[in-house]
């Protein structure tokens, strides 16, 4: 049955460098406003995240990032970074005339609602952060080569796909990301199938609780869309990790949004973004509540992730409206 709300408003906002980027706002116009930032980079936005949100305590504003979900030019890389991503959000706040906002975000969305905060802390009421992202070079460098001593099976067909693509094999992460560069940016039929491998690869480490289908799960002849949103999953995340990322060290910059709610929830089983990080980040904000779920990983949707979710909307909720 579909649940889509029916209250919801939709549009595209040109923000410059020739990208235009979409949005969706949903639910009650009076109440607190939670601006959802996706992961990826190069994921899309997802309705589905109002589920861990009391869809009624909060003015929710979806938007796709540069280059990916219905955003255009799709999979452009000029001017995509994450200072440009950041003046995006500004933008749309200002365009949508909302003056403060809380911030959900997962896994890269973490990493860019943090950029967001400590650039703008003025606009930001609070924040829920799931599978905390970093974006240091060891969590990059954990992401693409050290988890293979976890996940021996799946290291190995993601480093053959890239051989299949490339001719060559992968030594290091360094190795990946120059290697997979030249399939990924040619968009023909062997790009698509390394660029399948590595969403596969990211969805294998993702979940430790499986449901039938798996959230990424494809069919053996996916469909236009699914091979869309796998290219500008692995293309964009390819081109971060080798051109934009560390960005400016995040954690010494946490005091400028310390004062504000932070509830953060991470699985203490995320093989993609590992605990560490989100123990560095609560250490950091002497006011962020920390929940590390047991038996859950680095998908939103896990039971556990979604119940600690719930919850910490709903504090997050109530610690803004004691601060109004």
């Amino acid at each position: 049955m579909d649940q889509t709300p029916v209250n919801f408003e939709e549009g595209m906002l040109d923000v410059g460098d020739g990208h235009v980027m979409y949005w969706r706002t949903q639910g009650p116009k009076d109440e607190p406003v939670m601006l959802v930032v996706h992961g990826g980079p190069g994921g899309a936005m997802n309705v589905k995240w109002a589920e861990a949100l009391e869809a009624d305590k909060w003015r929710i504003v979806f938007f796709d990032q540069r280059g990916c979900g219905k955003s255009t030019p799709f999979g452009k890389l000029e001017h995509n970074g994450i200072d440009a991503l950041v003046g995006d959000m500004e933008k749309l706040r200002v365009a949508l005339g909302i003056e403060r906002w809380a911030i959900f975000g997962g896994s890269w969305g973490t990493t860019l609602g943090i950029a967001y905060g400590v650039a703008h802390p003025e606009r930001c009421t609070g924040f829920l952060l799931r599978g905390v992202f970093l974006a240091r070079r060891e969590d990059i460098d954990w992401f693409l080569w050290d988890v293979q001593r976890v996940f021996p099976e799946a290291h190995c067909a993601f480093l053959d796909a890239i051989e299949a693509a490339c001719g060559k094999r992968s030594t290091s992460a360094q190795d990946i990301l120059a290697l997979s560069k030249a399939p990924l940016a040619r968009f023909d039929e062997a790009g698509t199938r390394l660029a399948r491998a590595w969403t596969q690869y990211e969805t294998t480490l993702s979940v430790v609780n499986k449901p039938e289908k798996q959230p990424a799960e494809e069919d053996k002849r996916p469909s236009a869309e699914a091979n869309a949103a796998a290219v500008s999953m692995a293309l964009l995340e390819r081109h971060y990790m080798a051109k934009e990322l560390p960005p400016m060290p995040l954690l010494p910059l946490i005091a400028r949004i310390a004062h504000l709610p932070c509830r953060i929830v991470h699985g203490r089983f995320d093989m993609v973004c590992p605990a560490d990080q989100a123990v560095a980040l609560a250490a950091r904000w002497p006011g962020a509540e920390l929940k590390v779920v047991d038996a859950a990983g680095h998908w939103t949707f896990e039971p556990g992730n979604i119940a600690a979710l719930k919850a910490g909307a709903k504090a997050l909720s109530e610690s803004i409206s004691a601060a109004a």
